[in-house]
């Protein structure tokens, strides 16, 4: 017969008869690393396209300014050719900015509601 100790011993965590204190507390131990290992590779995909996307803005923001320059050194030099490769830069660097997306964490999913509060 069971005494009462052995009752308590036995949380929600242990699932099989034969499972003991031990293995309980491993396998507990084992899937809340699973489960913050899971939401730190969604904040490195989060930060990796961050990153990306800042590298396209900083793209885009060098082409305006180097397209602002060249305006204002048209009058006193002939650089059309150079004026028109710049804009065509230009709007393939803003394609590329709206392209750039930027995931975002599902705290629902990951069984972490209290994180949108």
């Amino acid at each position: 017969m069971t005494g009462n100790k052995d009752l308590k011993m036995k949380g929600r965590f242990m699932e099989k008869k034969e499972e003991t204190v031990e293995e309980a507390y491993q396998r507990g131990n084992f899937e809340t690393m699973k489960h913050y290992r899971a939401i730190m590779v969604m904040y490195r995909d989060q930060t990796r396209a961050i990153e990306a996307r800042h590298l396209v803005e900083l793209n885009k923001v060098r082409l305006e300014a180097k397209l602002e320059f060249l305006h204002e050194c048209e009058s006193l030099f002939s650089m059309y050719h150079e004026k028109k490769k710049t804009e065509l830069e230009l709007v393939l660097a803003e394609s590329k900015l709206e392209d750039a997306q930027v995931p975002t964490i599902d705290w629902f999913k990951l069984g972490e509601p209290m994180m949108y509060d």
